[in-house]
Protein backbone atom coordinates (compact mmCIF):
# COMPACT_ATOMS: atom_id res chain seq x y z
CA UNK A 1 0.00 0.00 0.00
CA UNK A 2 1.05 3.75 -0.47
CA UNK A 3 0.31 6.72 0.95
CA UNK A 4 -0.86 10.33 -0.97
CA UNK A 5 2.49 10.66 -1.29
CA UNK A 6 3.60 7.89 -3.38
CA UNK A 7 5.50 6.12 -0.05
CA UNK A 8 5.03 3.02 1.44
CA UNK A 9 2.83 2.60 4.07
CA UNK A 10 4.16 -1.04 5.06
CA UNK A 11 7.33 0.10 7.41
CA UNK A 12 11.14 1.57 7.51
CA UNK A 13 13.65 -0.61 6.78
CA UNK A 14 15.71 -1.06 9.39
CA UNK A 15 18.87 1.42 9.73
CA UNK A 16 21.11 -0.74 12.06
CA UNK A 17 20.78 -3.87 9.09
CA UNK A 18 21.27 -1.60 5.82
CA UNK A 19 24.32 0.02 7.62
CA UNK A 20 25.53 -3.79 8.33
CA UNK A 21 24.83 -4.86 5.31
CA UNK A 22 26.86 -1.87 3.71
CA UNK A 23 29.82 -2.71 5.87
CA UNK A 24 29.89 -6.18 4.76
CA UNK A 25 29.34 -5.14 1.00
CA UNK A 26 32.23 -2.20 1.61
CA UNK A 27 34.75 -5.14 2.96
CA UNK A 28 33.65 -7.28 -0.15
CA UNK A 29 34.91 -4.45 -2.51
CA UNK A 30 37.99 -3.71 -0.54
CA UNK A 31 39.31 -7.47 -0.60
CA UNK A 32 38.57 -8.04 -4.00
CA UNK A 33 40.64 -4.72 -5.04
CA UNK A 34 43.33 -6.55 -2.56
CA UNK A 35 42.80 -9.68 -4.52
CA UNK A 36 43.14 -7.97 -7.98
CA UNK A 37 46.53 -5.93 -6.85
CA UNK A 38 48.10 -9.28 -5.44
CA UNK A 39 47.33 -11.24 -8.03
CA UNK A 40 48.87 -8.78 -10.66
CA UNK A 41 52.17 -8.30 -8.71
CA UNK A 42 52.59 -11.91 -7.36
CA UNK A 43 54.93 -14.25 -9.52
CA UNK A 44 55.54 -17.57 -7.82
CA UNK A 45 52.70 -20.17 -8.31
CA UNK A 46 52.88 -21.86 -5.03
CA UNK A 47 52.35 -17.92 -2.89
CA UNK A 48 49.93 -17.08 -5.63
CA UNK A 49 47.99 -20.29 -4.78
CA UNK A 50 48.35 -19.53 -1.10
CA UNK A 51 47.27 -15.76 -1.58
CA UNK A 52 44.07 -17.22 -3.65
CA UNK A 53 42.49 -19.39 -1.15
CA UNK A 54 43.42 -17.14 1.85
CA UNK A 55 41.46 -14.15 0.43
CA UNK A 56 38.66 -15.93 -1.30
CA UNK A 57 38.00 -18.04 2.14
CA UNK A 58 37.78 -14.64 3.77
CA UNK A 59 35.90 -12.72 1.16
CA UNK A 60 33.40 -15.53 0.56
CA UNK A 61 33.16 -16.12 4.64
CA UNK A 62 33.48 -19.87 4.19
CA UNK A 63 34.86 -22.18 6.34
CA UNK A 64 37.50 -23.62 3.58
CA UNK A 65 38.23 -23.55 0.32
CA UNK A 66 40.03 -25.46 -2.21
CA UNK A 67 41.97 -24.86 -5.59
CA UNK A 68 42.11 -27.65 -7.80
CA UNK A 69 44.26 -27.25 -10.86
CA UNK A 70 44.09 -29.44 -13.65
CA UNK A 71 46.97 -31.46 -14.96
CA UNK A 72 48.85 -31.17 -18.21
CA UNK A 73 46.76 -34.13 -19.79
CA UNK A 74 43.24 -32.72 -18.95
CA UNK A 75 42.09 -35.60 -17.23
CA UNK A 76 42.79 -34.84 -13.37
CA UNK A 77 42.62 -32.39 -11.36
CA UNK A 78 44.82 -32.05 -8.13
CA UNK A 79 45.69 -29.67 -5.04
CA UNK A 80 47.67 -29.18 -2.25
CA UNK A 81 46.02 -28.93 1.12
CA UNK A 82 46.92 -29.10 4.64
CA UNK A 83 45.78 -31.44 6.93
CA UNK A 84 46.78 -31.70 10.58
CA UNK A 85 50.13 -29.33 10.16
CA UNK A 86 51.14 -31.73 7.16
CA UNK A 87 50.86 -31.20 2.91
CA UNK A 88 47.94 -33.45 1.64
CA UNK A 89 47.75 -33.50 -2.40
CA UNK A 90 43.84 -34.31 -3.34
CA UNK A 91 43.93 -36.06 -6.88
CA UNK A 92 40.57 -37.03 -8.70
CA UNK A 93 39.75 -37.55 -12.30
CA UNK A 94 37.77 -35.01 -14.42
CA UNK A 95 34.10 -35.80 -13.84
CA UNK A 96 34.70 -37.10 -10.19
CA UNK A 97 32.99 -35.59 -7.15
CA UNK A 98 31.93 -31.97 -7.34
CA UNK A 99 34.89 -30.52 -8.60
CA UNK A 100 35.69 -33.27 -11.33
CA UNK A 101 32.00 -32.53 -12.24
CA UNK A 102 32.23 -28.42 -12.37
CA UNK A 103 35.79 -29.32 -14.34
CA UNK A 104 33.92 -31.67 -16.53
CA UNK A 105 30.97 -29.41 -17.37
CA UNK A 106 32.48 -25.95 -16.92
CA UNK A 107 29.19 -25.04 -14.84
CA UNK A 108 28.71 -23.63 -11.62
CA UNK A 109 27.67 -25.65 -8.73
CA UNK A 110 25.83 -24.41 -5.64
CA UNK A 111 24.91 -27.16 -2.95
CA UNK A 112 23.47 -25.80 0.03
CA UNK A 113 23.04 -29.33 1.49
CA UNK A 114 26.48 -31.61 0.56
CA UNK A 115 25.12 -34.90 1.96
CA UNK A 116 21.68 -34.49 -0.23
CA UNK A 117 23.77 -34.55 -3.72
CA UNK A 118 24.61 -37.66 -5.16
CA UNK A 119 27.75 -35.74 -6.69
CA UNK A 120 29.35 -35.38 -3.80
CA UNK A 121 31.82 -37.91 -2.35
CA UNK A 122 31.48 -37.85 2.13
CA UNK A 123 34.63 -40.30 2.30
CA UNK A 124 36.63 -37.23 2.15
CA UNK A 125 35.11 -36.16 5.23
CA UNK A 126 34.89 -39.47 6.91
CA UNK A 127 38.75 -39.46 6.37
CA UNK A 128 39.64 -35.96 7.94
CA UNK A 129 36.64 -35.64 10.55
CA UNK A 130 35.31 -32.71 8.88
CA UNK A 131 31.17 -32.24 7.94
CA UNK A 132 30.98 -30.47 4.50
CA UNK A 133 27.37 -28.46 4.62
CA UNK A 134 27.44 -26.31 1.90
CA UNK A 135 29.54 -26.06 -1.17
CA UNK A 136 30.12 -23.60 -4.23
CA UNK A 137 32.34 -24.48 -6.88
CA UNK A 138 33.38 -22.92 -10.40
CA UNK A 139 35.06 -23.18 -12.62
CA UNK A 140 38.83 -21.30 -13.73
CA UNK A 141 38.49 -20.58 -17.48
CA UNK A 142 42.00 -18.49 -18.36
CA UNK A 143 42.26 -16.10 -20.97
CA UNK A 144 41.85 -17.97 -23.99
CA UNK A 145 39.17 -20.37 -23.26
CA UNK A 146 40.96 -23.72 -21.30
CA UNK A 147 40.18 -24.59 -18.00
CA UNK A 148 42.47 -23.91 -15.23
CA UNK A 149 41.20 -25.42 -12.75
CA UNK A 150 38.37 -25.79 -10.25
CA UNK A 151 37.46 -23.53 -7.41
CA UNK A 152 35.83 -24.53 -4.45
CA UNK A 153 34.65 -23.21 -1.15
CA UNK A 154 33.05 -24.79 1.86
CA UNK A 155 30.16 -24.17 4.53
CA UNK A 156 29.13 -20.45 4.38
CA UNK A 157 28.78 -18.84 7.74
CA UNK A 158 25.03 -18.01 8.28
CA UNK A 159 23.58 -20.32 5.97
CA UNK A 160 24.66 -21.79 2.22
CA UNK A 161 26.21 -19.71 -0.91
CA UNK A 162 24.02 -16.81 -2.63
CA UNK A 163 23.70 -16.09 -6.19
CA UNK A 164 25.71 -12.86 -5.07
CA UNK A 165 28.51 -15.32 -3.76
CA UNK A 166 28.47 -17.31 -7.05
CA UNK A 167 28.61 -14.10 -9.12
CA UNK A 168 31.54 -12.96 -7.09
CA UNK A 169 33.61 -16.38 -6.89
CA UNK A 170 33.21 -16.73 -10.34
CA UNK A 171 34.99 -13.28 -11.23
CA UNK A 172 37.93 -14.13 -8.44
CA UNK A 173 38.28 -17.68 -10.62
CA UNK A 174 38.29 -16.23 -13.90
CA UNK A 175 41.31 -13.10 -12.46
CA UNK A 176 42.20 -16.13 -10.37
CA UNK A 177 42.92 -18.10 -14.03
CA UNK A 178 44.74 -15.68 -15.92
CA UNK A 179 47.15 -14.98 -12.93
CA UNK A 180 47.82 -18.56 -12.87
CA UNK A 181 48.55 -18.69 -16.43
CA UNK A 182 50.44 -16.00 -16.47
CA UNK A 183 52.63 -17.14 -12.86
CA UNK A 184 53.33 -20.52 -15.45
CA UNK A 185 54.38 -18.48 -18.52
CA UNK A 186 57.34 -16.99 -15.91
Amino acid sequence: MADGKGMATTGSPDLGALESALRREQKKVSLVQEVSRALSTVGDLDALLRLIMEKVTVLMEADRSTLFLVTDDGRQLWSKVIQGGEVVEIRLDVGEGIAGWVAQTREIVNIPEAYADQRFQPAVDVKSGYRTRSILSVPMVGALGGLVGVLQVLNKAGGPFTTADEELLGALASQGAIAIENARLY
